[in-house]
């Protein structure tokens, strides 16, 4: 054990230790007669430490424990918090009211207007045009816009609860522009992936989610000292399910095809793009002060 910070002796460091020990680092918080101290069994832990404290101090410490479940006046006040990150509730808002809008449009008019590219019905199946003809004649928009389109609640819900946990993760620890950046890199990567391999007709925030998942894990095996914690398990979860689609079990489930492409286009996009930000742009790296 090592002394590495001294803290006022009146301040409740409960909340900061508990966290400190999901995070798996080792310490001890000692009382001597001005101070509270901290010990940390691994120095290499401090510059991790120097950012929880300053977190906590200023009441942003993100918990990798489990929140209480909220309260009556946390729900009222949801869209207030909500607007501390901005782009995840638009993101969040636009996919609902798209695939709300999809939902009563019995004609596909909407849905032929924001998919990969325009199609109409015929006897035959479906008629459309290649996206370079698209592209060519204004509809820029296709590169981004089948990233709102959902084909079902389920789907919406299972997708938005995953962006709006990794989403506001980046816009507290990062930004916003960075979220941003990390969204149109991936959504238009999936959507032309998925493209590529035949489809036209997908859609989803499932790559977002999975470039989100592999830019912040990457990011915090990259980057000195770590900033999101995502949970190994976690990671491992949402693994598993994309080789299971991979492998035909959603079908098998009842969830219909799966636009596999997109999600491993959406891991890679993310991955790299944590791994171009701190390699080769240094961002991430954070001076070590002597202990």
């Amino acid at each position: 054990m090592i002394k590495v910070l001294e803290l006022p002796h009146n301040k409740d460091l409960s909340e900061l230790s508990h966290e400190l020990w999901a995070r798996k680092i080792g310490h001890q918080i000692r009382q001597s007669k001005d101070s509270q101290e901290i010990w940390l069994a691994n120095p290499k832990d401090y510059p991790a430490l120097l950012v929880m404290v300053e977190e906590w101090q200023r009441g942003e410490l993100a918990y990798t424990v489990d929140s209480e479940p909220p309260s009556f006046d946390g729900i009222k006040n949801g869209l207030t918090d909500a607007l501390r990150w901005p782009l995840t509730f638009v993101l969040l808002l636009i996919s609902a009211l798209i695939t709300a809008l999809i939902s009563f449009d019995s004609q596909s008019h909407i849905l032929s207007a924001l998919s990969i590219v325009p199609f109409h019905q015929v006897p035959q199946g479906l008629s459309y045009l290649p996206l370079e003809q698209a592209l060519k004649a204004g509809d820029i928009w296709r590169l981004l816009t089948p990233t709102f389109l959902h084909f079902g609640l389920l789907h919406l819900i299972f997708n938005g609860l995953w962006v709006w946990e990794l989403g506001r993760m980046i816009e507290k620890r990062q930004s916003t522009i960075q979220l941003a950046v990390l969204f149109l890199i991936s959504a238009i990567g999936a959507n032309l992936t998925q493209y590529m391999m035949g489809d036209i007709l997908f859609g989803g925030l499932s790559g977002v989610v999975y470039a989100l998942l592999g830019y912040c894990w990457f990011w915090d095996r990259l980057a000195h000292p770590p900033i999101f914690y995502i949970r190994k398990p976690v990671f491992i979860l949402l693994l598993v399910w994309l080789v299971f689609c991979l492998v035909g079990g959603s079908s098998l489930l009842g969830f219909g095809n799966v636009a596999n492409a997109a999600h491993i286009a959406g891991l890679v996009s993310g991955s790299l793009w944590a791994f171009i930000l701190v390699k080769f742009k240094g961002e991430g790296k954070r001076a070590s002060k002597s202990v």
